[in-house]
Protein backbone atom coordinates (compact mmCIF):
# COMPACT_ATOMS: atom_id res chain seq x y z
CA UNK A 1 0.00 0.00 0.00
CA UNK A 2 2.91 2.37 0.67
CA UNK A 3 3.90 2.10 -3.01
CA UNK A 4 0.31 2.85 -4.01
CA UNK A 5 0.33 5.90 -1.76
CA UNK A 6 3.64 7.03 -3.22
CA UNK A 7 2.25 6.72 -6.77
CA UNK A 8 -0.87 8.57 -5.66
CA UNK A 9 1.35 11.33 -4.26
CA UNK A 10 3.20 11.83 -7.55
CA UNK A 11 -0.11 11.94 -9.41
CA UNK A 12 -1.37 14.53 -6.95
CA UNK A 13 1.69 16.73 -7.46
CA UNK A 14 1.03 16.80 -11.20
CA UNK A 15 -2.64 17.54 -10.63
CA UNK A 16 -1.95 20.25 -8.04
CA UNK A 17 0.74 21.92 -10.17
CA UNK A 18 -1.56 22.01 -13.20
CA UNK A 19 -4.43 23.52 -11.21
CA UNK A 20 -2.10 25.98 -9.48
CA UNK A 21 -0.84 27.28 -12.84
CA UNK A 22 -4.36 27.46 -14.29
CA UNK A 23 -5.92 29.18 -11.29
CA UNK A 24 -3.40 31.99 -10.84
CA UNK A 25 -5.47 34.18 -13.19
CA UNK A 26 -8.24 34.33 -10.59
CA UNK A 27 -6.14 35.36 -7.56
CA UNK A 28 -5.97 38.83 -6.06
CA UNK A 29 -2.73 40.62 -6.89
CA UNK A 30 -1.54 37.89 -9.26
CA UNK A 31 -3.63 38.59 -12.36
CA UNK A 32 -1.68 41.77 -13.06
CA UNK A 33 1.77 40.20 -12.74
CA UNK A 34 1.71 38.49 -16.17
CA UNK A 35 4.06 35.73 -15.03
CA UNK A 36 5.18 33.02 -17.42
CA UNK A 37 4.16 29.43 -16.76
CA UNK A 38 7.78 28.54 -15.99
CA UNK A 39 7.88 31.16 -13.22
CA UNK A 40 4.61 29.94 -11.71
CA UNK A 41 5.89 26.36 -11.75
CA UNK A 42 9.05 27.41 -9.92
CA UNK A 43 6.95 29.11 -7.25
CA UNK A 44 4.83 25.99 -6.85
CA UNK A 45 7.80 23.63 -6.52
CA UNK A 46 9.52 25.83 -3.96
CA UNK A 47 6.68 27.06 -1.80
CA UNK A 48 3.49 25.05 -2.34
CA UNK A 49 4.71 21.48 -2.82
CA UNK A 50 4.06 19.10 0.09
CA UNK A 51 6.42 16.29 1.00
CA UNK A 52 5.13 12.74 0.65
CA UNK A 53 4.51 12.44 4.40
CA UNK A 54 2.72 15.80 4.52
CA UNK A 55 0.50 14.49 1.71
CA UNK A 56 -0.27 11.32 3.70
CA UNK A 57 -1.09 13.37 6.79
CA UNK A 58 -3.53 15.58 4.86
CA UNK A 59 -5.21 12.57 3.25
CA UNK A 60 -5.57 11.10 6.72
CA UNK A 61 -7.04 14.36 8.06
CA UNK A 62 -9.76 14.22 5.39
CA UNK A 63 -10.54 10.52 5.77
CA UNK A 64 -10.98 10.63 9.55
CA UNK A 65 -12.72 14.02 9.69
CA UNK A 66 -16.31 14.45 10.86
CA UNK A 67 -16.50 17.76 8.99
CA UNK A 68 -13.66 17.57 6.41
CA UNK A 69 -14.00 21.06 4.93
CA UNK A 70 -14.01 22.89 8.26
CA UNK A 71 -11.41 20.63 9.88
CA UNK A 72 -8.94 20.76 6.99
CA UNK A 73 -9.05 24.56 6.82
CA UNK A 74 -8.55 24.74 10.57
CA UNK A 75 -5.71 22.19 10.81
CA UNK A 76 -3.78 23.27 7.73
CA UNK A 77 -4.21 27.06 8.09
CA UNK A 78 -4.81 27.44 4.35
CA UNK A 79 -7.44 29.04 2.16
CA UNK A 80 -10.11 26.92 0.52
CA UNK A 81 -8.40 26.99 -2.91
CA UNK A 82 -5.53 24.85 -1.68
CA UNK A 83 -7.74 22.46 0.30
CA UNK A 84 -10.02 22.10 -2.76
CA UNK A 85 -7.18 20.47 -4.69
CA UNK A 86 -7.02 17.66 -2.11
CA UNK A 87 -10.81 17.16 -2.06
CA UNK A 88 -11.13 17.19 -5.84
CA UNK A 89 -8.18 14.83 -6.39
CA UNK A 90 -9.33 12.26 -3.82
CA UNK A 91 -12.86 12.33 -5.24
CA UNK A 92 -11.61 11.95 -8.82
CA UNK A 93 -9.48 8.98 -7.75
CA UNK A 94 -12.54 7.39 -6.13
CA UNK A 95 -10.84 7.24 -2.75
CA UNK A 96 -13.53 9.32 -1.04
CA UNK A 97 -16.85 10.91 -1.84
CA UNK A 98 -18.51 13.83 -0.11
CA UNK A 99 -22.12 14.17 0.90
CA UNK A 100 -23.92 17.48 0.53
CA UNK A 101 -24.11 17.80 4.32
CA UNK A 102 -20.29 17.95 4.42
CA UNK A 103 -19.62 14.39 5.57
CA UNK A 104 -16.89 12.27 4.01
CA UNK A 105 -17.60 8.78 2.68
CA UNK A 106 -14.60 6.49 2.28
CA UNK A 107 -14.72 4.42 -0.92
CA UNK A 108 -11.31 2.76 -0.72
CA UNK A 109 -11.67 1.38 2.79
CA UNK A 110 -8.36 -0.53 2.91
CA UNK A 111 -6.46 2.75 3.03
CA UNK A 112 -7.57 3.11 6.66
CA UNK A 113 -5.30 0.23 7.62
CA UNK A 114 -2.21 2.25 6.69
CA UNK A 115 -3.14 5.66 8.14
CA UNK A 116 -3.14 5.89 11.96
CA UNK A 117 -6.46 7.07 13.34
CA UNK A 118 -6.22 10.09 15.65
CA UNK A 119 -7.40 9.43 19.21
CA UNK A 120 -8.42 11.76 22.02
CA UNK A 121 -6.66 11.68 25.37
CA UNK A 122 -9.80 10.16 26.86
CA UNK A 123 -9.82 7.35 24.27
CA UNK A 124 -6.13 6.68 24.89
CA UNK A 125 -6.60 6.55 28.65
CA UNK A 126 -9.53 4.16 28.33
CA UNK A 127 -7.63 1.87 25.93
CA UNK A 128 -4.53 1.68 28.16
CA UNK A 129 -6.55 1.13 31.33
CA UNK A 130 -8.45 -1.71 29.69
CA UNK A 131 -5.26 -3.33 28.44
CA UNK A 132 -3.41 -3.03 31.76
CA UNK A 133 -6.54 -3.60 33.90
CA UNK A 134 -5.75 -0.62 36.09
CA UNK A 135 -6.84 2.98 36.59
CA UNK A 136 -4.15 5.46 35.58
CA UNK A 137 -2.88 7.92 38.18
CA UNK A 138 -2.77 11.01 35.99
CA UNK A 139 -0.63 13.16 38.31
CA UNK A 140 1.95 10.46 38.98
CA UNK A 141 5.31 10.44 37.14
CA UNK A 142 4.97 8.52 33.86
CA UNK A 143 7.43 5.82 34.97
CA UNK A 144 5.36 4.79 38.02
CA UNK A 145 3.58 1.92 36.24
CA UNK A 146 6.78 0.26 35.06
CA UNK A 147 9.01 1.14 38.00
CA UNK A 148 12.05 2.30 36.05
CA UNK A 149 14.86 3.65 38.16
CA UNK A 150 15.57 7.34 37.53
CA UNK A 151 19.22 8.23 36.92
CA UNK A 152 19.86 11.93 37.61
CA UNK A 153 23.31 11.69 35.98
CA UNK A 154 21.50 11.28 32.63
CA UNK A 155 19.20 14.22 33.48
CA UNK A 156 16.22 11.85 33.63
CA UNK A 157 13.06 13.41 35.10
CA UNK A 158 9.74 11.83 34.00
CA UNK A 159 6.73 13.95 33.06
CA UNK A 160 3.26 13.26 34.48
CA UNK A 161 1.08 10.46 33.14
CA UNK A 162 -1.50 13.01 31.94
CA UNK A 163 1.29 14.71 29.96
CA UNK A 164 2.14 11.41 28.28
CA UNK A 165 -1.48 10.95 27.22
CA UNK A 166 -1.35 14.39 25.60
CA UNK A 167 1.88 13.50 23.76
CA UNK A 168 0.43 10.21 22.54
CA UNK A 169 -2.66 12.00 21.23
CA UNK A 170 -0.57 14.64 19.45
CA UNK A 171 1.75 12.11 17.79
CA UNK A 172 -1.22 10.05 16.59
CA UNK A 173 -2.74 13.24 15.16
CA UNK A 174 0.31 13.85 12.97
CA UNK A 175 1.69 10.34 12.39
CA UNK A 176 1.30 10.01 8.60
CA UNK A 177 1.74 6.27 8.17
CA UNK A 178 2.20 3.08 10.14
CA UNK A 179 5.94 3.23 9.61
CA UNK A 180 8.71 3.32 12.17
CA UNK A 181 8.85 6.30 14.55
CA UNK A 182 11.98 7.19 16.53
CA UNK A 183 12.36 8.18 20.19
CA UNK A 184 15.62 10.00 20.84
CA UNK A 185 15.73 9.14 24.53
CA UNK A 186 12.61 7.93 26.32
CA UNK A 187 12.82 8.04 30.12
CA UNK A 188 9.16 9.24 29.97
CA UNK A 189 8.22 5.88 28.36
CA UNK A 190 6.03 7.55 25.73
CA UNK A 191 6.89 4.72 23.31
CA UNK A 192 5.26 2.21 25.66
CA UNK A 193 2.11 4.23 26.28
CA UNK A 194 1.73 4.93 22.55
CA UNK A 195 2.20 1.28 21.61
CA UNK A 196 -0.38 0.26 24.22
CA UNK A 197 -2.81 2.82 22.76
CA UNK A 198 -2.32 1.65 19.15
CA UNK A 199 -1.20 -1.93 18.54
CA UNK A 200 -0.08 -1.10 14.98
CA UNK A 201 2.37 1.58 16.08
CA UNK A 202 6.01 0.79 15.26
CA UNK A 203 8.77 2.38 17.31
CA UNK A 204 12.49 2.43 17.83
CA UNK A 205 13.91 3.80 21.08
CA UNK A 206 17.52 4.87 21.40
CA UNK A 207 18.99 5.82 24.75
CA UNK A 208 22.30 5.72 26.58
CA UNK A 209 20.69 3.99 29.59
CA UNK A 210 20.78 0.23 28.97
CA UNK A 211 18.69 -0.48 32.10
CA UNK A 212 15.89 1.72 30.73
CA UNK A 213 16.06 -0.02 27.35
CA UNK A 214 15.94 -3.43 29.04
CA UNK A 215 12.77 -2.43 30.91
CA UNK A 216 11.16 -1.21 27.67
CA UNK A 217 12.05 -4.52 25.99
CA UNK A 218 10.49 -6.45 28.89
CA UNK A 219 7.25 -4.48 28.70
CA UNK A 220 7.19 -4.76 24.90
CA UNK A 221 7.59 -8.54 25.11
CA UNK A 222 4.90 -8.85 27.79
CA UNK A 223 2.30 -6.93 25.79
CA UNK A 224 3.50 -7.86 22.28
CA UNK A 225 4.40 -4.27 21.39
CA UNK A 226 6.28 -3.33 18.22
CA UNK A 227 9.18 -1.56 19.92
CA UNK A 228 12.86 -1.99 19.05
CA UNK A 229 15.65 -0.59 21.21
CA UNK A 230 19.29 0.31 20.67
CA UNK A 231 21.85 1.73 23.07
CA UNK A 232 23.26 4.85 21.43
CA UNK A 233 25.48 7.66 22.63
CA UNK A 234 24.31 10.40 20.29
CA UNK A 235 27.49 12.40 20.87
CA UNK A 236 29.42 9.56 19.21
CA UNK A 237 26.87 8.08 16.79
CA UNK A 238 25.72 10.25 13.89
CA UNK A 239 23.30 8.14 11.86
CA UNK A 240 21.27 4.98 12.35
CA UNK A 241 20.93 2.36 9.62
CA UNK A 242 17.32 3.22 8.74
CA UNK A 243 15.03 6.19 8.16
CA UNK A 244 11.95 7.18 10.16
CA UNK A 245 8.68 9.05 9.57
CA UNK A 246 9.26 11.22 12.62
CA UNK A 247 10.73 11.43 16.08
CA UNK A 248 10.13 12.69 19.61
CA UNK A 249 12.84 14.01 21.86
CA UNK A 250 12.84 15.55 25.31
CA UNK A 251 16.44 16.76 25.42
CA UNK A 252 18.62 18.32 28.06
CA UNK A 253 16.96 21.73 28.49
CA UNK A 254 20.00 23.74 27.49
CA UNK A 255 20.86 25.45 24.21
CA UNK A 256 23.60 22.98 23.25
CA UNK A 257 21.71 19.95 24.58
CA UNK A 258 18.60 20.81 22.59
CA UNK A 259 20.60 21.28 19.39
CA UNK A 260 22.45 17.98 19.86
CA UNK A 261 19.36 15.85 20.51
CA UNK A 262 17.24 17.53 17.86
CA UNK A 263 19.96 17.53 15.23
CA UNK A 264 20.40 13.79 15.72
CA UNK A 265 16.67 13.21 15.25
CA UNK A 266 16.44 15.28 12.05
CA UNK A 267 19.40 13.41 10.58
CA UNK A 268 17.40 10.17 10.81
CA UNK A 269 14.62 11.45 8.50
CA UNK A 270 14.63 10.71 4.79
CA UNK A 271 13.61 12.08 1.41
CA UNK A 272 9.89 11.64 2.19
CA UNK A 273 9.97 14.27 4.94
CA UNK A 274 8.79 13.68 8.49
CA UNK A 275 7.21 15.14 11.61
CA UNK A 276 9.34 16.19 14.57
CA UNK A 277 8.20 16.59 18.17
CA UNK A 278 10.30 18.52 20.66
CA UNK A 279 9.40 18.64 24.35
CA UNK A 280 11.23 21.71 25.65
CA UNK A 281 11.14 23.93 28.73
CA UNK A 282 12.83 27.29 29.19
CA UNK A 283 15.06 26.14 32.01
CA UNK A 284 18.37 27.54 30.81
CA UNK A 285 17.73 28.91 27.33
CA UNK A 286 16.11 32.35 27.69
CA UNK A 287 16.79 34.62 24.74
CA UNK A 288 18.87 31.90 23.13
CA UNK A 289 15.53 30.83 21.64
CA UNK A 290 16.27 33.37 18.91
CA UNK A 291 19.22 31.27 17.80
CA UNK A 292 17.36 27.98 18.26
CA UNK A 293 14.75 29.24 15.79
CA UNK A 294 17.59 30.09 13.39
CA UNK A 295 18.89 26.52 13.87
CA UNK A 296 15.43 25.09 13.06
CA UNK A 297 15.28 27.09 9.81
CA UNK A 298 18.74 25.88 8.75
CA UNK A 299 17.55 22.29 9.24
CA UNK A 300 14.61 22.86 6.82
CA UNK A 301 11.97 22.69 9.56
CA UNK A 302 8.59 24.39 9.42
CA UNK A 303 7.12 25.17 12.86
CA UNK A 304 3.52 23.88 12.82
CA UNK A 305 2.60 24.31 16.49
CA UNK A 306 4.01 25.37 19.83
CA UNK A 307 1.67 24.13 22.57
CA UNK A 308 1.98 25.35 26.15
CA UNK A 309 0.28 24.22 29.34
CA UNK A 310 -0.08 20.52 28.54
CA UNK A 311 3.19 18.95 29.72
CA UNK A 312 4.10 19.03 33.40
CA UNK A 313 6.68 17.47 35.70
CA UNK A 314 5.35 16.40 39.13
CA UNK A 315 7.37 17.20 42.24
CA UNK A 316 10.24 14.77 42.65
CA UNK A 317 13.41 15.26 44.67
CA UNK A 318 16.26 14.12 42.43
CA UNK A 319 18.87 16.82 43.06
CA UNK A 320 19.77 19.03 46.00
CA UNK A 321 18.39 22.04 44.13
CA UNK A 322 14.84 20.62 44.36
CA UNK A 323 15.14 20.54 48.15
CA UNK A 324 16.27 24.17 48.23
CA UNK A 325 13.47 25.54 46.05
CA UNK A 326 10.88 23.40 47.87
CA UNK A 327 11.88 24.96 51.19
CA UNK A 328 11.67 28.44 49.68
CA UNK A 329 8.15 27.83 48.33
CA UNK A 330 7.02 26.41 51.68
CA UNK A 331 7.60 29.85 53.12
CA UNK A 332 5.08 31.29 50.66
CA UNK A 333 2.43 28.54 50.37
CA UNK A 334 1.30 25.45 52.25
CA UNK A 335 3.22 22.27 51.51
CA UNK A 336 0.07 20.74 49.98
CA UNK A 337 -0.29 23.64 47.53
CA UNK A 338 3.37 23.48 46.53
CA UNK A 339 3.49 19.73 45.97
CA UNK A 340 0.25 19.74 43.94
CA UNK A 341 1.80 22.19 41.48
CA UNK A 342 4.34 21.06 38.84
CA UNK A 343 8.01 21.56 39.47
CA UNK A 344 8.39 22.56 35.82
CA UNK A 345 6.22 22.84 32.70
CA UNK A 346 7.34 22.53 29.11
CA UNK A 347 6.08 23.25 25.61
CA UNK A 348 5.59 20.84 22.74
CA UNK A 349 7.03 22.05 19.44
CA UNK A 350 5.74 20.30 16.31
CA UNK A 351 7.68 20.61 13.04
CA UNK A 352 7.43 19.35 9.48
CA UNK A 353 10.75 18.49 7.85
CA UNK A 354 11.01 19.73 4.24
CA UNK A 355 13.20 17.15 2.45
CA UNK A 356 14.09 19.29 -0.56
CA UNK A 357 15.96 22.55 -1.01
CA UNK A 358 13.79 25.67 -0.89
CA UNK A 359 14.97 28.79 -2.72
CA UNK A 360 15.01 32.06 -0.82
CA UNK A 361 11.91 34.10 -1.85
CA UNK A 362 12.41 36.87 -4.37
CA UNK A 363 10.75 40.23 -3.93
CA UNK A 364 7.20 40.27 -5.23
CA UNK A 365 4.26 42.73 -5.21
CA UNK A 366 2.82 43.35 -1.76
CA UNK A 367 -0.69 42.11 -2.59
CA UNK A 368 0.28 39.22 -4.87
CA UNK A 369 -1.15 36.09 -3.26
CA UNK A 370 1.18 33.66 -4.93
Amino acid sequence: MNNELKNLYFEFLKFQEKKFIEDRKFWFGVREMKLKEKEIKKIFLNYERDSFLEFCKKVKDIIFAKDPLRESLSKWSVDNWLSYYYFKFLKDKKIVDFKKNGKVFLLKKEIKNFLPRPKTEREIKKKIEKKLKIKLALNAPSNYLFKTKIKPKYDQFPISTSSVLFLVSKILEYLPLYAKFLFVGDDDLVSVYLSLADENFKAKVIDIDEALLKKIREVAKRFNLKIETERVNLFQEKRLKEKFVGFLTSPVYTFEGTKAFFNFGVDQLGKDGGFCFLNLADEAIGNRYLFLEEFFARKNLKILEVIKGKIHYPWQILHSEEKIILERYRQLFSEKVVEKSPIISSSLWVFSFVPFKVARPQKQPFYAYL
